[in-house]
């Protein structure tokens, strides 16, 4: 059964130098569908990654490929209730 993780990354201080690299593969990797969502705070100290999968070693291995410089081991939370869209409380509207 999958479950979803929350992963909450204390970043170097080069971030912010690579962060145009590093956003590129974030988002091949939302299209790519391995990881749901993520964030980065204003000052590009900590980032967020929300993701679907069967076991916590596989969300290791998907920290390890990253091009990220982790200050701190990242924390990982097995969430319990995740609901990212407002779309799954109202149905579609059919005309038909």
């Amino acid at each position: 059964m999958k479950n979803y993780f929350l992963i909450e990354i204390e970043l170097g201080q080069h971030f912010a130098e690579t962060y145009e690299s590093s956003s590129t593969l974030m988002n091949q990797m939302l299209a790519d569908g391995k990881i749901q969502t993520y964030g980065v705070d204003q000052d590009m100290s900590r980032m967020w990654i929300s993701m679907l999968a069967d076991t916590e070693y596989q969300v290791w291995e998907m920290i390890c490929n990253l091009p990220i410089e982790a200050i701190t081991q990242p924390m990982i939370t097995t969430l319990h209730t995740y609901n990212q869209s407002i779309d799954l409380q109202f149905p579609a509207i059919s005309l038909n």
